[in-house]
């Protein structure tokens, strides 16, 4: 006992030396000093989130300004979150400093310490193992602890020295996003696909560790090292290629663990451009409940750790991956998932009966109130049974009609219906205590934490189970926090099946929670179904640990965004809107005609599909009824009907609104919508009259006005180097005649044969400049440009160019993109106002899906109206 008050007394004495570190309220992201990385908040969708490197999300009192915590609606000013966390648990054998296993000397030992291993003379065979019960908890609020931190931390900074001072400012919270990247595409046109992702690319699992055998070659080595035959292997497989969850996450090569870092994986003088986002706003952090340095002795953080017990005998070993997505899209946008990848780094032992919980701290109420004003009202609850398990909170008195909503949260991975679930409420500072889990002297566990997380219940006094009593504290608010917990049979030591839930070691397990809104009980539940089935196929507890190969939030998407420049006149009466046209440009929707929609068929005639249909004089050879590669005996179109119905462009619209109320409070200033052609209209409604019938033209309020473009005027013999969709979506020359939108971006005379001698002593804008049109201002060009477009060195499109020629493919692209104008008039005056250009598709009407429209948040500039008004509010 000699030794556990030493080690008392030296972590007091660090706490003091450290002390300065936990007086500081705000973190500098820009500081070599920086402790922990808490800037980033999701906010492209209704529901603004903030999440951190750490194991846990929301502000606390950690970050000035505060604001967003959990933010709902975005904008609104109304705050359901203080801090939330990942709790984790699990049973794992205790070993000795030589890595050998105890076992206790007495059926019912006194002393911690009553334990020997094997090689000791005192052993016999009938020994019990030594076996404890571990919890490491992202944010403990009751006693203000932290025990997942990121590898670079301040309790690192001795001993890694000028190490730390390296690498910490890197060890950071990541963002990717759907918008810049594309999984299974070559984003940067270097004919490899996926291989410079954000961060530490990390190499793929082997076979052996469930790589599907369908990428067999590409198992174990890394993604840049890609072979011809994998690149072929990745296009034939889209359907189940998801590399996020293919990589070998318990890789421990990378000795200074700087995975957060920007990295140049594949070598090509670019950095992290050609990864494998999911969603529009992606974050990724990494953090550990122990060193990865091998750093010895304390590992948590907080101002009670030091009566806290986190050495090496409490940790779990486990190292964590935490996603985070969202979606600006409306159907979507009251939706966070947080996923978290949690990988066993234990050389020998298997972490058994785990359990998860999601701890969340809630005070509900607007961020103008004082801590004791949002947090004292707080009711929590929970909704039970098939298709359900979810806990949620909300403000019992709504603040007088101001916080109306409710926040819940839910499991979508592993299959909720192969999971027991547990969901404790207790008041502030009456929180489990797990400061000594190896103490044997407590009653009736050292491990309240880990009981609570299985369903069992420490002290009556405290704890309240809002499973089985979900009303208990309507009538009675509070500073409430509740634990939603799930785990497996619990006999996963001794009598594992396939409802135990085990980690082996080395092994990875994901788990997806979703948070979401409600404005009342029957909206909530709702949205519980929703983030379950947008989620789609879950894995089981006894796949959890392999590659997951279901596809997931295969969400339908609307357009790409606009790139956009806006300015304002000098009294700030009239705002010019410049957008350019790569939402019609790049756009091919795979999900407004499924691929089992799209085949030659010869067993019915009455459908588009039916092989009679080819005629090798009109079809372009790629769609010609190959066999079997454009064979499908369900299909109901065929490839070149569906080739062009996938060109779901339908229109633009410009929006305004101003700053002193929620992001949903936009107003329409202006729509556009394409004209249709005669095959457009033929498409829509193909195979009319059979059984197969489905409608694919559009629905929703934005569909089908047929108002046209913007800036309409008739093709000169000046436009006839430029190219258009026809009716077929094949790009083709304009003809002096031709209806024509919008104004030239590109130079037609300026090509690759022709550059400068001194093209590369310029900067790299005005390398990009050399191809704009002479007509164009450059500071609209640059802020318009698609760099992709860019055929020269160190820009995105210099893979287009082979031997100094330029891929014919490449230059029509690049002219055929053009720029619209047009303007908002009369602004309010004397507060700020935001401006947006969208684009938006025709929806799916087969699956009852309206007109989606692209996030106004994507291009958004702000503006403050008036006399010598501001454009550079938003810089």
């Amino acid at each position: 006992m000699v030794f556990r008050n030493l080690k008392m007394i030296s972590l007091l004495l660090f706490v003091i030396c450290i002390s300065h570190y936990l007086s500081a309220k705000s973190i500098d992201s820009n500081s070599s000093n920086k402790k922990f990385d808490l800037i980033n908040y999701h906010n492209v969708g209704n529901i603004w989130l903030r999440v951190s490197n750490y194991g846990f999300f929301g502000s606390g009192n950690d970050i000035q300004p505060q604001w967003p915590s959990l933010e709902y609606p975005g904008g609104s000013a109304i705050d359901y979150l203080y801090q939330g966390a990942l709790w984790f648990g699990a049973k794992k054998v205790r070993r000795n400093l030589f890595g050998e296993k105890l076992y206790w000397l007495d059926d019912n030992p006194q002393n911690r310490d009553d334990c020997i291993p094997a090689s000791n003379p005192e052993w016999t065979t009938d020994l019990k193992l030594v076996v404890d019960t571990l919890t490491s908890v992202g944010f403990d609020g009751d006693n203000n602890l932290y025990e997942f931190l990121p590898a670079y931390n301040p309790l690192e900074t001795s001993a890694l020295g000028q190490t730390y001072s390296q690498y910490n400012i890197f060890d950071r919270t990541m963002s990717a996003s759907i918008r810049e990247q594309r999984r299974g595409e070559d984003d940067d046109g270097d004919g490899l696909i996926d291989e410079d992702p954000v961060g530490f690319g990390f190499p793929l699992r082997t076979t052996e560790n469930g790589i599907p055998d369908e990428f067999v070659d590409l198992g174990g080595n890394f993604l840049q090292d890609q072979t011809l035959n994998d690149i072929a292997a990745i296009t034939a497989n889209q359907d189940i290629w998801y590399p996020l969850g293919f990589v070998e996450l318990s890789y421990d090569e990378n000795e200074f663990y700087n995975f957060s870092q920007e990295n140049d994986d594949d070598r090509d003088g670019l950095f992290d451009e050609d990864g494998y986002p999911v969603s529009e706003q992606d974050y990724i952090s990494y953090y550990y409940d122990y060193s990865p340095f091998g750093t010895t002795g304390e590992r948590d953080w907080g101002t009670a750790n030091g009566n806290n017990y986190h050495g090496n005998e409490e940790q779990l070993n486990i190292r964590v991956r935490q996603l985070s997505y969202q979606w600006s899209y409306d159907y979507i946008k009251n939706l966070v998932y947080v996923e978290f990848n949690i990988t066993n780094m234990n050389p020998q032992d298997t972490l058994y009966d785990c359990a998860m919980g999601v701890y969340m701290d809630s005070d509900v109420g607007p961020q103008a109130y004082d801590d004791n004003a949002r947090s004292g009202d707080d009711v929590s609850s929970y909704v039970s049974g098939e298709g359900y398990e979810f806990a949620y909170t909300y403000d019992e008195d709504q603040d007088n009609g101001l916080t109306t909503g409710l926040i819940g949260s839910r499991v979508c991975t592993p299959d909720p219906d192969s999971l027991e679930f547990a969901c404790w409420y207790w008041n502030v500072t009456d929180g489990p205590d797990d400061l000594d889990p190896l103490d044997l002297t407590a009653s009736p566990t050292a491990n309240q934490k880990y009981w609570l997380l299985t369903n069992r219940n420490p002290d009556t006094d405290k704890y309240i189970s809002l499973r089985e009593e979900p009303n208990s504290q309507v009538n009675n608010p509070g500073d409430t926090r509740y634990l939603f917990a799930f785990y497996g049979d619990m006999q996963g030591m001794n009598n594992a099946s396939n409802a135990s839930w085990n980690l082996a070691p080395g092994k990875t397990m994901k788990i997806v929670i979703a948070v979401f809104p409600g404005e009342n009980l029957a909206e909530l539940k709702t949205q519980a179904v929703w983030a379950k089935d947008i989620y789609e196929t879950p894995q089981q507890l006894e796949t959890v640990t392999l590659p997951d190969t279901f596809p997931h939030y295969i969400a339908p998407e609307p357009p790409a965004i606009p790139a956009m420049f806006a300015e304002m006149d000098e009294q700030g009466n009239i705002i010019h809107v410049y957008w350019d046209n790569r939402s019609q440009m790049d756009n091919y929707d795979t999900k407004t005609v499924p691929n089992e929609n799209i085949g030659w068929q010869n067993d019915d005639p009455d459908l588009d599909s039916f092989v009679d249909n080819y005629d090798s004089t009109v079809f372009p050879e790629e769609f010609s009824p190959d066999y079997p590669a454009n064979w499908n005996p369900n299909g109901i179109l065929n490839p070149w009907t569906g080739y062009r119905l996938r060109h779901d462009f339908q229109g633009y619209a410009l929006w305004g609104r101003s700053g002193n109320g929620s992001q949903e409070f936009w107003t329409l200033q202006q729509r556009w919508d394409k004209h249709e052609t005669a095959v457009d209209e033929a498409d829509y409604e193909v195979n009319l009259g059979s059984d197969d019938y489905k409608y694919f033209g559009g629905s929703g309020s934005m569909w089908y006005t047929d108002m046209g473009l913007p800036n309409q005027n008739e093709a000169t013999i000046n436009d006839v180097d430029y190219f258009r969709y026809n009716e077929n979506y094949e790009l083709v020359n304009y003809e002096v005649g031709d209806d024509i939108y919008g104004y030239p971006i590109y130079d037609p005379a300026k090509m690759i044969t022709d550059l400068p001698e001194n093209i590369y002593a310029l900067s790299k804008d005005d390398q990009s400049l050399w191809f704009k049109h002479p007509n164009l201002r450059d500071d609209i060009y640059l802020a318009l440009y698609d760099d992709k477009l860019i055929p020269l060195e160190d820009h995105l499109g210099e893979n287009s160019v082979v031997e100094g020629v330029e891929d014919e493919s490449h230059i029509k692209d690049r002219l055929s993109r053009r720029y619209y104008h047009s303007t908002i008039s009369n602004p309010p005056k004397g507060v700020e106002y935001y401006i947006s250009v969208t684009a938006w598709d025709r929806g799916i009407p087969s699956v009852n899906l309206e007109s989606l429209e692209s996030g106004r948040d994507g291009n958004m500039k702000v503006f403050y109206p008036g006399p010598k008004g501001s454009s550079k509010m938003d810089d």
